[in-house]
């Protein structure tokens, strides 16, 4: 009984570390892919959209210190233009 118990504790021992070998590289390739995804112009201006309503005019790519921003011209409901500043990268965006 004991051989048996020390047969199937080594099986438990090779078996165990091998399955959490082959689960990590998968976690760390999907935090990869995110964390190199960028917003497109129309994603940007859409999330733009839905928070402050309006009309976009326009959208303009800027590179700035290897950094790409949209600047997105909106039309308020009360017939204002705003520009406003929106990271690709992150998506946090500025009004100015």
């Amino acid at each position: 009984m004991t051989f048996l118990k020390t047969i199937l504790l080594f099986l438990l021992l090779v078996a165990l570390p091998v399955s959490f070998t082959h689960a990590a590289p998968q976690k760390w390739h999907a935090g990869l892919l995110a964390k190199n995804s960028q917003l497109s112009p129309n994603e940007a201006a859409t999330r733009v959209q839905k928070k402050l309503g309006g009309r976009i005019l326009a959208i303009e790519t800027i590179q700035r210190k290897k950094k790409t921003f949209y600047r997105i011209k909106i039309l308020t409901g009360k017939g204002v233009v705003r520009v406003i500043m929106v990271n690709a990268n992150t998506g946090r965006f500025r009004v100015r």
